[in-house]
């Protein structure tokens, strides 16, 4: 039985930014990743998603607004509160009931590493420490649904690693889908679905696996490597076939080939 949806996209555009019509559905446990190079329409398109600039098609939502949790490529944060007031504010506007002194604050804090600077002023903290303060307040918020647009890059290993490990748990038990905007080709990959974009128009939408296939496989020959025979001492050429996985990037090379674009 299908999961319920959480969100249907319909013919959605944005002229000139978005010229193609994007369509897909998302539902309950689903992970989504926006692949594309920088330029290709990536947060404009996650941005239309949460009706923050004009668009045309349709947007349908299923689950309230309030249980949306979305992480700007640039940081919405208020530079006179503290860390912890700036979290709080967040869940609030959300209808999200956050004790300052309750676990779930806690925990936040302690995953993102913002605990020694709860009561910092959010204008002294540093760049990195920003990101991971828009991370905390977007999970505070995501109940149904997070949208993060292009953070996950500037995030270091560990912070990465233990945001894929809650988003993983949670989207196993149907608790959270997931939207998010990469041009790693790597992150793109921690989806189930990878939506390729180029020039504000898409180019596919599938698995990492089905998408791979549309893609040649690599292949390297390694040819003078010498090889010592157990009999004798007569050596011989050894050549070793390599075989690379294609990546998303090779994907979307191949999609650019066959569309005849640059």
């Amino acid at each position: 039985m299908a999961s319920p949806i959480i969100l249907e996209v319909r013919g959605l555009s944005a002229p000139p930014l978005l010229r193609g019509e994007f369509s897909f559905i998302l539902r309950e446990g689903d992970r989504l990743g926006v692949y594309g190079h920088s330029g290709s329409g990536k947060s404009v398109l996650l941005r239309a998603l949460m009706r923050l600039m004009p668009y045309r098609g349709e947007v349908v939502w299923h689950v309230a607004r309030s249980s949306v949790g979305y992480a700007s490529q640039r940081p919405r944060l208020i530079p006179r509160a503290s860390v912890l007031q700036q979290i709080l504010w967040c869940a609030q506007l959300h209808g999200v009931s956050l004790s300052p002194h309750g676990s779930r604050i806690h925990e936040l804090l302690e995953q993102w590493g913002l605990q020694p600077r709860r009561q910092q002023a959010v204008h002294r903290l540093s760049v990195g420490e920003q990101v991971r303060l828009e991370m905390c307040c977007a999970m505070a918020t995501a109940s149904r649904l997070l949208v993060v647009d292009g953070l996950l890059e500037q995030m270091d290993e560990r912070t990465r690693a233990t945001f894929w490990e809650e988003v993983d748990a949670r989207c196993a038990r149907r608790e959270l889908a997931v939207i998010f905007a990469t041009h790693s080709a790597r992150e793109a990959e921690m989806a189930d679905r990878v939506l390729i974009l180029h020039e504000g128009r898409p180019l596919a939408i599938d698995t990492p696996d089905r998408l791979r296939a549309l893609a040649e496989e690599q292949t390297v020959q390694l040819r003078s490597v010498q090889a010592r025979l157990k009999r004798g001492d007569k050596q011989e050429e050894v050549q070793v076939t390599l075989h690379r996985r294609p990546t998303m990037e090779d994907v979307l090379h191949t999609l650019l080939q066959r569309e005849g674009l640059p």
